[in-house]
């Protein structure tokens, strides 16, 4: 059964309503928990993100919005179940765990079909790409690209994949230029040790 991608994502307004979140991160400090607050012992163990079918490495690199700050950066509309800002608040990485059904055969699939629903709600988009990623023994679409914004050029990359029959998905997003290295190697970090329960 192939995904009905024009409902699945509704894109455009997802990333207008991330635009937020970066500018008022300050505002959003005193609802972040630390990334030693989830991790669990001194030895380095995964750390299953609350309400989601996933596991991630807990870091200092990384902070984790509490459910007031996902409120006040998604006032309206779906709310990610769960959110990371890197260090300098400059990224966000959200995580959606859609009722849309996706079976794990399905998830290359979308790498010829869902450009198209991208384009077709982003206007102007600069760069595309997709890929395929095998991550901790999960296929993961990964789609990223460049968009004019308010501020200059954005940054985000949807990283689709089947979670228990259902869509999960993961947003990051951030100013094309805030996309530093030091960022970079954090996000890397969090999606090399991400791993479906």
């Amino acid at each position: 059964m192939k995904p009905n991608l024009t409902a699945v994502l509704n894109v455009y307004p997802k990333l207008r309503r991330a635009a937020p979140l970066l500018s008022a991160a300050a505002v959003l400090s005193a609802a972040v928990l630390p990334g030693a607050a989830y991790a669990q012992a001194a030895t380095p163990t995964l750390a299953k993100l609350p309400n989601l079918p996933i596991s991630i490495m807990p870091s200092d690199t990384l902070q984790m919005l509490k459910d007031e700050g996902i409120q006040k950066a998604f006032p309206t509309g779906n709310r990610p179940e769960a959110v990371l800002l890197t260090a300098d608040s400059k990224v966000t990485m959200s995580f959606e765990w859609r009722d849309t059904k996706l079976a794990p055969a399905d998830v290359p699939t979308m790498l010829s079909q869902f450009p198209a629903v991208i384009r077709s709600q982003v206007p102007g988009i600069k760069t595309l790409k997709q890929q395929m990623l095998t991550l901790n023994g999960n296929n993961w679409a990964d789609f990223i690209f460049v968009a004019p914004g308010r501020s200059g050029d954005v940054r985000r990359e949807l990283l689709i994949t089947s979670a228990q029959g259902r869509m999960l998905v993961l947003t990051i997003s951030s100013n094309l230029l805030d996309y530093t290295t030091k960022n970079e190697t954090a996000v890397k970090a969090l999606t090399g040790s991400m791993r479906i329960n």
